[in-house]
This record gives C-alpha cells, sequence and structure tokens, in this order.
C-alpha cells in the first residue's frame, strides 16, 4: 500500500535539511511554534525560488505537506530531528 503523501523530492529534501540546520544552529532549546514552521517553509522556499513565484509557492506548499505538525512540548532541535527524518534522514 502507498503512503498518501509521496516521499518529497530532492528540493523539499534540501530545503527541510536546510531549515533543520537552522533550528539547530539559532536557540535549540527553545520551543517551537507550529507558526515558525508555517513562516520558515515561506522564508526558505522564498529565498530559493524567488518572491512571489509560482516555483516559491510550490515549494511552500511541498515544505508544508512533509514537515510533520508541531507537537506541544517539542523544542527546536527534537524538531530539527523531525524535518531530517521527514528528508529522508540524517545527512
Amino acid at each position: 500500500m502507498r503512503d498518501a503523501t509521496p516521499s518529497p523530492d530532492a528540493d523539499t529534501r534540501a530545503l527541510l535539511q536546510q531549515i533543520a540546520a537552522r533550528l539547530t544552529a539559532e536557540r535549540p532549546q527553545h520551543p517551537m511554534r507550529e507558526s515558525l514552521r508555517q513562516a520558515l517553509a515561506l522564508t526558505f522556499a522564498t529565498r530559493r525560488h524567488g518572491y512571489g513565484t509560482a516555483r516559491a509557492t510550490a515549494a511552500e506548499e511541498l515544505l508544508l505537506a512533509h514537515a510533520p505538525a508541531v507537537e506541544t512540548g517539542l523544542t527546536r532541535q527534537q524538531y530539527a530531528a523531525e524535518l531530517r527524518q521527514a528528508a529522508g534522514g540524517a545527512q
């Protein structure tokens, strides 16, 4: 049986890894928030594909589809580990 969400493409994997690196490098012990997940998806997609482009919008949507929802009590570092797993492992 296939998963509802296919594996992330190479671009999405790279962006998930970049977001994970950012969360680990900046205030890793602070709590992770859903609003930050959404903001980082927008920020990283826009930086990679340009402001207001169709590619940035698609990249943001893919990031949000593959980045797990934020559970209460997770730190940024713990969430970074989840992002790495979603990207296909710790690279």
